[in-house]
């Protein structure tokens, strides 16, 4: 006996007529309100994707202009003579001795505080680490989409640090 014999059954001994079984299955106005939260779900998922990655490119940017100023203070202390950290603003890349030149992208924006004495030509920027791993100081700030990571380094220690501001 299934599910419909039990129902008939059921119906035939009361005194009132049952009513017959609703037909299963969804309405279109409710299959249409799934399909906009499905969509809803979808495009804030991809706007905030969007933002992650944007975040990303500019940690991955300030990551390779920090470890190109390490291998830069490094190689002054190894080779035991003044080496430079090259930052050229107009062409948008920089450059540490013995590699060579990385590109920043494009829509980064890029603020450079150094010595004046290492300043050659204008919208090069230079910082010069000393064989002691002592160095003429400054920092470079990379900033995109209201966000903004700094690098910082020392001009007694040589020493290179990453921040970041949301």
């Amino acid at each position: 006996m299934n599910l419909s014999d039990i129902r008939r059954r059921r119906c035939s001994l009361l005194p009132t007529p049952c009513s017959p079984l609703p037909e299963s299955g969804f309405t279109l106005l409710e299959i249409l309100a799934v399909l906009a939260l499905i969509g809803l779900a979808l495009a804030v998922t991809a706007f905030s994707l969007d933002g992650g990655l944007q975040r990303a490119k500019l940690d991955a940017s300030g990551r390779d202009i920090a470890a190109a100023l390490r291998h830069t203070r490094t190689r002054a202390l190894v080779e035991h003579r003044a080496q430079w950290f090259t930052l050229d603003l107009k062409a948008r890349s920089f450059e540490s001795p013995g590699r060579a030149p990385q590109d920043i992208p494009a829509d980064t924006t890029l603020h450079v505080t150094t010595a004046a004495q290492d300043a050659k030509k204008p919208g090069i920027a230079r910082i010069r680490f000393f064989p002691d791993g002592s160095s003429t100081g400054g920092h470079i700030e990379l900033a995109r989409s209201k966000r903004e990571v700094r690098i910082d380094v020392d001009w007694l220690t040589g020493a290179v640090a990453m921040s970041e501001k949301p």
